[in-house]
């Protein structure tokens, strides 16, 4: 919704839903708008506003006319991971545990449609955000699975899990994997161009750490022709780590 429209579709919404009690489309929607409406500052430790319990109960009515409204779950998944935390709570009651209501939601929906894109990638990001990794790494690419039949999505979600891969020990090659996957779909996109540099350069810089310096001047010369900056600080560390190792074999 662009600004400025929110409050006109909440009244819209209101409005269908009261002449079309039994649409669970609308109601879901409705959820949806009261979600944002509730904004993202947000204090862990106190109930639910207002704005949040109403769209706690669009998306519960949503699900109660069509239990296998896969959307309507994952937005209560949404709702509840704005408390969730990755730090262990003193006395929470289950009933009340917004980290367990989060992810039961998240179950839910990816159980009602384990294809569907949005689903296993909001289940992915709660589940990095708590800290648990290699579920997360199962979704991000249930994720990226179920959307690259969808051409106009399949490179957002290739991209989103290659960022994550990239940020684990080990995993770099598997990232550069997903990125090239997305160049198929974006071939002129430089910043997909950019992302497989940067990659391929930390490779070359775990090479060189470890002393096996052919495979490190073979990883950081592919990612310096990558860059479309030479100017680029991640390039211009590249050439510096090349520029080392040449030293190092002149010796």
């Amino acid at each position: 919704l662009e600004a400025g429209q929110l409050d006109g579709a909440i009244q819209r919404l209101e409005q269908f839903t009261l002449s079309d009690p039994a649409s669970a489309e609308g109601h879901y929607y409705l959820g949806l708008c009261y979600l944002e409406a509730a904004g993202e500052d947000v204090d862990p430790s106190t109930p639910l506003t207002e704005t949040e319990e109403k769209s706690r109960d669009a998306f519960e009515r949503a699900l109660s006319l069509n239990p296998r409204h896969a959307l309507a779950s994952v937005g209560l998944g949404d709702l509840w991971a704005r408390r969730a935390s990755s730090r262990r709570r003193r006395k929470v009651d289950p009933a009340e545990d917004p980290n367990r209501l989060s992810l039961e939601a998240y179950q839910t929906a990816v159980t009602i449609d384990p294809m569907l894109p949005e689903a296993q990638l909001h289940y992915a990001v709660f589940l990095e955000r708590v800290g648990q990794l290699e579920e997360a790494d199962k979704a991000y690419g249930a994720a990226a699975e179920a959307a690259a039949v969808i051409p106009e999505k399949a490179p957002d979600y290739y991209l989103t899990y290659g960022r994550f891969l990239a940020g684990r020990k080990g995993r770099l090659q598997d990232a550069i994997d997903q990125y090239e996957l997305a160049q198929m779909f974006r071939e002129d996109d430089l910043e997909i161009q950019r992302e497989i540099a940067v990659a391929r350069a930390k490779m070359g810089q775990e090479y060189f750490r470890n002393e096996q310096y052919s495979l490190a001047e073979e990883a950081l010369s592919a990612a310096y022709e990558l860059f479309p900056d030479a100017n680029d600080p991640e390039a211009q560390k590249a050439a510096s780590t090349l520029q080392k190792l040449r030293g190092i074999r002149r010796r």
